[in-house]
């Protein structure tokens, strides 16, 4: 609803890093309160809050 007031770039990314800080604070979330989860299991994790991380750098560069 909100890109149909207003559909330019600068718009589109901040509601992207929106949506990708709230993926980044649920995956630190997950890491933290599951010390007891497999390895692989936090590397995925991890692996994914990193990607997060990285998509908001790139986000950056358009708004």
């Amino acid at each position: 609803m909100k890109t149909m007031k207003d559909d330019t770039t600068s718009k589109l990314s901040e509601l992207l890093m929106q949506g990708t800080n709230m993926g980044i604070i649920e995956g630190r979330r997950l890491i933290n309160q599951n010390e007891n989860a497999a390895p692989d299991v936090k590397k995925i994790l991890n692996d994914f809050v990193v990607m997060q991380e990285d998509s908001v750098e790139t986000l950056k560069k358009y708004l």
